[in-house]
């Protein structure tokens, strides 16, 4: 038996969650004066890249939204813009992260603080999109869509499953398992 389509985007909510507290503790760490490596970063914005929005959010744009939009015609467009927007929102900030590691990695007082900035508000951003998903545009789509259209979404995001490799979860969850292991061994600044 398959897993419900909406179960399986929560569960990645849980995994997103997971690096988005990753990403809080290593400011708080940089505002405490110890400086996570740039590799804890670049893993930040591969994860945000390669799982958050190139599969997660690739399935909802590209799969659950369009089944959304054509079912209800029209009702739901509203909502499926801010979501969209949210998802492009995201995306300028996780650029915005990646622009500033060069300065962070130099040690630059304003790139450090342009990443703490958009940290912060792709967390915060993030934050909130998955609550508003989970919360009420997934029950709302439970209570929409057909059995049948549930087994079809299920079936795409398989097809979507194996285009990235069959793995993709498996491979992020590590992102976020080797990214919680390099905040937790940082050390404190030397005085």
């Amino acid at each position: 038996m398959t897993m419900d389509p909406l179960d399986t985007l929560s569960n990645e909510h849980g995994l997103i969650r997971q690096f988005l507290d990753n990403l809080t503790m290593a400011a708080d760490h940089i505002e405490n004066g110890r400086r996570p490596s740039t590799a804890f970063f670049e893993k930040a914005v591969e994860f945000g890249r390669g799982f958050a929005d190139g599969y997660h959010h690739f399935k909802e744009e590209h799969v659950l939204f369009v089944r959304m939009a054509q079912k209800k015609r029209g009702e739901v467009d509203a909502q499926l813009d801010a979501l969209r927007h949210q998802h492009e929102r995201g995306r300028e900030l996780l650029n915005g992260i990646s622009r500033s590691l060069d300065g962070y990695a130099a040690q630059d007082p304003s790139k450090t603080v342009d990443l703490l900035e958009n940290m912060a508000a792709y967390s915060s951003l993030l934050r909130h999109h998955i609550h508003t998903e989970d919360h009420l545009f997934y029950p709302m789509a439970r209570k929409t869509l057909t059995t049948q259209e549930f087994e079809q979404l299920s079936g795409e995001f398989a097809k979507e499953r194996e285009r990235q490799g069959g793995d993709a979860f498996e491979r992020h969850h590590k992102l976020v398992v080797d990214m919680g292991s390099i905040i937790t061994h940082l050390r404190e600044p030397a005085r």
